[in-house]
């Protein structure tokens, strides 16, 4: 089967956080014999395919806007990039052109792959909605969003969405008739995730932070913007009054207020900055627990990647986080409070 795969997000490098779940499920696909394309943003549009061992890769250009942390994040920084998106609209439709006959298409994320790019493929259509794309369109004007959905339901396009959450939402926005059928199409599967092995580069990260022997060590993974509500899990932290270490890994735009929220805390809290994910995947399992207290969330990779390294995860309820603890008793969800947050922290 020839298979095109289409998605904003991908990895450029081995430890590139950007897209690896995509890498993830497209690589199960050429698992099964599949050929399987990827059209990705970055490169030239006019370089030949990449070969990595199990796909091939397309560049399609728009490197500038579709690259880590995040479309919306990248335009925000810098509002010239949004010129990107039609570099990256035309060398996919010129990929997709050069490829010709194909018996599957799967777009990652409902806009821009699906609609308008993916949806006059010749050939099967899968949406896979990840949580950015939805919320998108939640903001959009419901004329707007009723016309991109009701082009995939009119394609008959297969939708997997990442929680139910997302799903739940959009059928509420629209009208029952296109809820309805939405529905009809739609199921619910979390994307594939690869967690590299890391305990060796764990067992050194943590013993560098030399933890007394009835100290426990929280880790926050994340962008640091306020939804991320990383400030909660400071002051969560220092309500557990120096029985807990925190290390953030990420950054972002509210590292400077954190950082300065932390200030009295001293080593009790480490900012790493952005790390290659096998290095942020090391903290993780270095840790005693994954702290997670984002308000907007879809199905976060992290505490499923925490959870695989079998690290427990306390968190607040945010996209379908309440659904996964209701099965996993290493999923605790707490309430949005720094005293509730660290309740939480030392039952672990």
């Amino acid at each position: 089967m020839r298979i095109a795969v289409l998605t904003t997000s991908f990895p450029r490098s081995p430890d590139d956080p950007a897209g690896h779940f995509v890498r993830s499920s497209a690589r199960a696909l050429a698992s099964r014999g599949d050929e399987v394309h990827v059209l990705a943003p970055g490169g030239s549009p006019f370089a030949p395919a990449e070969w990595d061992g199990a796909l091939w890769i397309h560049r399609a250009g728009g490197g500038s806007l579709f690259a880590w942390p995040g479309a919306v994040a990248r335009f925000q920084e810098a509002p010239w990039r949004i010129l990107a998106a039609g570099v990256f609209g035309a060398g996919t439709l010129a990929r997709l052109g050069a490829l010709g006959r194909l018996d599957r298409a799967i777009a990652h994320w409902i806009v821009p792959c699906a609609f308008p790019l993916a949806a006059a493929v010749r050939a099967p259509l899968e949406v896979v909605a990840h949580g950015a794309d939805v919320r998108l369109l939640l903001r959009a004007p419901r004329e707007v969003r009723e016309r991109v959905l009701g082009v995939l339901v009119a394609r008959e396009a297969r939708f997997t969405f990442a929680a139910a959450a997302l799903l739940d939402a959009l059928e509420r926005s629209v009208h029952p008739e296109l809820a309805a059928s939405l529905a009809a199409l739609a199921h619910v599967e979390p994307p594939a995730i690869d967690v590299p092995a890391v305990a060796d580069r764990a067992a050194a990260l943590r013993a560098s932070l030399a933890l007394g022997p009835d100290e426990r060590l929280a880790v926050t993974v994340c962008r640091l913007i306020a939804s991320k509500r990383v400030d909660l899990a400071i002051d969560a932290v220092r309500t557990t009054v120096g029985r807990v270490r925190l290390v953030v890994v990420g950054d972002g735009p509210e590292r400077p207020s954190l950082t300065q929220r932390a200030a009295d805390l001293g080593p009790i809290v480490t900012f790493t900055g952005a790390l290659p994910r096998r290095e942020a995947l090391a903290w993780v399992a270095a840790a005693d627990v994954l702290l997670h207290p984002s308000t907007v969330e879809a199905a976060p990779t992290v505490v499923r990647e925490a959870r695989a390294l079998g690290v427990p995860v306390v968190a607040c309820d945010a996209g379908d986080i309440a659904a996964w603890a209701h099965d996993d008793p290493g999923i605790r969800v707490a309430a949005p409070s720094a005293q509730a947050l660290a309740s939480a922290l030392e039952r672990e």
